[in-house]
Formats: structure tokens, C-alpha cells, sequence
């Protein structure tokens, strides 16, 4: 009898009224008890591992004795309104020239990068970038990762605009194709906001995952360029006062469609390093925000060819930590039940441009902002 999840033949072992089904009883209820104890205490070490005064105190002080210096010099000083780009990456290769053509085409003129652990020839590649610092570490992610971009935003942004974003991500903002980032900054300044709430937005192809293979050079959007909005769920921002109640929380999406988890998918992801505010709480939000009226999104590339390579080690490795691994494992489930898997449903929907997820509501700009002139800064600026 396989006792690792309450069979049919427990409940049956249970009903029998024999000593065999009373000791068969006694021995599945033993293995259950002790697969919970097995997990609660998984998510007690988890959750012990998320606490601030660990992240930020003691890993905080260990961590930039684990951190090499691989490439580049430090960020210029491209004045208040220069934006940095902050990353920590493992096996990237595959996303980083669209990552870095598309954020360069903004005006982002300095991306550092922490390499933690990458198989892969992204340390290679970045290494011979000119724009990019490069470091490494071999720190746990599941225990370091709120420690790691905390470390890079209060080294390398301090006093200066900080913009997270994952290497499988391209960020963008309401009228972007008038309005520079330089401009987008310059509202920011002026109206003294210290952060912007982003909205993670997942995207795909119309062919099966497993077929779905990047061409490195060409744009992610266009290879990838559905998005569904159908599961997405709102509720109330909880971890500070946003300044326009339109901006909610985003939770679920077509990962909540296919394979029944329920994401997070609102962060704090740019962020002005002012001395008061503290990024990265809660994995990503932030406390001391003066939050913006408008809302920016995060366009996200995670369902390619490699993806059920990626689920799989991060279930075998456990990288990502107690909570996500649950994810992973649903996810492992779905691909091995449909290896085709195709994720564009008939609800699914082509981006043509950022300024329809206003329209559409996933996105919120406010009156202010509309109005703000489109010549405070040239997009190539």
C-alpha cells in the first residue's frame, strides 16, 4: 500500500473493523501525521528564512563577502533623473538581447547584473557589454533573494531611480511611445513620489511550450505576443497607501487558468533609493513608499521551449524556496499531463501597444499624468 497521500485503501483500512484494518489504520495515519509535520516544518524554516531581521540583518552583512566582481565599473552618474537596472539571473542567456536592446532603447544606460550560479554562456555574453556591471554569487536563492536585490539597489542606486526587473522581462509604462523614461521620471519628481506599482503580465505564442524556442535575436514581443486577462483577480493594495485607489492588487492570470496557482503579480519594482524608503519587503513590495497614480507593467517571458527543464530543477533543487516550490510542482503536473500544452486560449488576446492595458483596465494612469507634456526628454535620451 503506498501510504504518501490518503489512498482509497486507507479510508477502506479504516472501515474494516479487523485488527489488520485497525494496524493498517494505525500505520497510514502515522505516515500522514508525519508528511504533515514533514511540511509544516518546511514552511517554518521557510517562512523563518523571509523575516526581515534575517534578510536584511544577518544575510545582509554576509552577503557581500559572497559576492565577485566580475566586469564593468560602477554606474555613472548620469544625474537624478538616470535610472538604473538592477537583475539577479541564473541561465538568462537565451533573454538578454532583448532584455538589453529593449531597456537600452529607453534611455537605460546602466544595468547591473548579479550572476547567481548561471550554467549557461550569460556571463560571457555580459561580460563583454560595456553598460553592464557584472557580479556573482553562489548564495542560496531561496534564502538570499530579498537579501541579494536588496544589496544591489542600496549599493549601486543609492540616491537615484532603481528599476528591478528580471532578465525573462521587459518593462514599460503608459504613453511610452511619446513620453521618454526621462520624462516618466521627471512626473515622478515632480509630483514626489518614491515608487511605482508594476503589474507583471505574462506572455506567450500560440505554439506549444515545448515548441516555443527563443530566437535571440529577435524581440520578445513579437515572438511571444499573447497575453489573457481572464483570471486575473483584484483586491485592495495592502502594503502602503496608493495615491490612486484604481491601482488594486493583481493576483492569478493564465497560470491561475491552467495550472490552478494563484501568483502574485504586483510589485514595487521601480523605486527612487532616498534614504527612507525599503525595497524588497514582503518579496516585493516596499515600505516608506510615496506610491505613483499610475501603474507600470512588467511583461514576462517565462513559457519557452525551456521552461519544463526549469520546473523540473526547481522542484529536484528546491532554488526558489518552501511557498514556490508548491507552484513549480503544479506546474511540473500540468506539462507531464499535457506535454503539448499550448496557452492561448480563445480568451487570449494580441499586444499591439502598452496603452491598451489602460484601456483595458490592467493598467491605471491618472488625469495628472495625461497631461503631462510628452517634451520632458526625448526617448532616446
Amino acid at each position: 500500500m503506498d501510504f504518501s497521500a490518503p489512498s482509497r485503501e486507507c479510508f477502506l483500512a479504516i472501515e474494516d473493523g479487523t485488527g489488520v484494518g485497525r494496524g493498517l489504520a494505525r500505520a497510514a495515519g502515522a505516515r500522514i501525521s508525519g508528511l504533515m509535520l514533514k511540511k509544516s516544518f518546511r514552511s517554518f524554516v521557510g517562512r523563518l528564512n523571509k523575516l526581515n531581521v534575517v534578510q536584511f540583518g544577518l544575510r545582509g552583512l554576509l552577503l557581500p563577502f559572497r559576492v565577485k566582481h566580475l566586469h564593468g565599473a560602477p554606474p555613472s552618474d548620469g544625474g537624478p533623473d538616470e535610472v538604473v537596472v538592477i537583475s539577479v539571473m541564473r541561465n538568462g542567456e537565451a533573454w538578454l538581447k532583448s532584455f538589453l536592446a529593449h531597456h537600452r532603447s529607453m534611455g537605460i544606460r546602466n544595468f547591473v547584473i548579479l550572476d547567481n550560479g548561471s550554467t549557461d554562456r550569460s556571463v560571457e555574453f555580459l561580460s563583454k557589454q560595456p553598460d553592464v556591471t557584472l557580479l556573482q554569487t553562489y548564495a542560496p536563492y531561496h534564502a538570499y533573494e530579498n537579501t541579494m536585490k536588496r544589496y544591489l539597489a542600496k549599493r549601486y542606486c543609492r540616491d537615484r531611480w532603481c528599476l528591478c526587473v528580471d532578465v525573462d522581462e521587459l518593462f514599460d509604462f503608459p504613453r511610452s511611445a511619446e513620453v521618454s523614461l526621462r520624462s516618466l521620471i521627471g512626473y515622478l519628481d515632480d509630483k514626489g513620489f518614491n515608487a511605482v506599482i508594476t503589474q507583471m503580465l505574462d506572455m506567450f505564442s500560440d505554439r506549444p511550450i515545448s515548441d516555443a524556442k527563443i530566437d535571440s535575436d529577435a524581440d520578445l514581443r513579437t515572438q511571444y505576443p499573447f497575453y489573457d486577462l481572464s483570471s486575473i483577480d483584484k483586491s485592495p493594495y495592502l502594503f502602503g497607501e496608493v495615491s490612486n485607489p484604481a491601482i488594486m492588487t493583481h493576483h492569478g492570470g493564465i497560470r491561475k487558468t491552467i495550472f490552478g496557482t494563484n501568483n502574485g503579480l504586483t510589485k514595487v519594482s521601480l523605486f527612487r533609493m532616498d534614504g527612507n524608503i525599503k525595497p524588497f519587503i514582503a518579496w516585493h513590495h516596499a515600505l516608506n513608499a510615496r506610491l505613483a497614480d499610475i501603474s507600470c507593467v512588467l511583461l514576462h517571458f517565462p513559457f519557452v521551449d525551456s521552461f519544463y527543464a526549469k520546473v523540473v530543477e526547481a522542484v529536484e533543487s528546491g532554488r526558489y524556496g518552501f511557498l514556490t516550490t508548491d507552484e513549480y510542482t503544479s506546474y511540473l503536473g500540468g506539462l507531464r499531463k499535457l506535454p503539448q500544452l499550448r496557452l492561448k486560449l480563445e480568451s487570449a488576446r494580441m499586444l499591439l501597444t502598452v496603452d491598451e492595458l489602460v484601456g483595458n483596465g490592467f493598467l491605471v494612469e491618472s488625469a495628472d499624468y495625461r497631461k503631462w507634456p510628452v517634451d520632458r526628454g526625448s526617448r532616446s535620451a
